[in-house]
């Protein structure tokens, strides 16, 4: 869902669609990090398919996906998407990134979600956002959960990452819940 001219502001941060001129050294880096890739499908990035991975998303008529820069200096701190998009139920996933850890612990996902989530029930008259976040990801919890968002399910030892297995919990948010 290629919208050129969106733009959400907040206080901190502004969203916008993601360009492929934004797959930056800088962009793949946060993937290549350890601690920022954690708890992501994808552990390693190198520029060409970050691009394609953009371009993707862009022609997508189920993807809104965002990058989220921080106001003052309009640096790329993250990302932010509803994918898929599925306008007959009237819901979508959303899912974040903060990978600039400068950035980390300044409410960035607080404030994006809620940019998000807002233009997604009032704007494209959603009425439920999902999502799946790994349990031992205790801040996207508690960030999620400050947000507006429930947890309706836990699926016990059902992602495996590096060898390991963690609980995956389900949360959403309903338009009514939204304060």
């Amino acid at each position: 869902m290629n919208i050129p001219d969106l733009r959400l502001a907040g206080k901190k941060v502004f969203l916008r669609i993601l360009n492929v001129s934004d797959a930056t050294a800088e962009y793949c880096a946060w993937l290549n990090d350890p601690e920022v890739n954690k708890f992501l499908t994808t552990q390693q990035a190198i520029i060409s398919e970050l691009r394609g991975y953009i371009k993707e998303k862009l022609i997508s008529e189920n993807t809104l996906f965002l990058g989220i820069f921080w106001n003052e200096n309009s640096r790329h701190i993250g990302n932010i998407k509803l994918e898929p998009i599925d306008e007959e139920k009237g819901e979508a996933i959303i899912g974040i990134l903060v990978g600039d850890k400068d950035y980390w612990g300044k409410g960035v996902a607080t404030e994006a979600i809620g940019l998000l989530s807002s233009y997604a029930f009032r704007v494209l008259k959603l009425r439920r956002l999902g999502l799946k976040v790994i349990a031992e990801n205790k801040a996207a919890v508690r960030v999620y959960q400050k947000c507006g968002f429930r947890i309706k399910s836990v699926d016990y030892k059902s992602v495996n990452r590096g060898g390991q297995l963690y609980d995956d919990v389900g949360m959403e948010k309903f338009y009514e819940s939204e304060s």
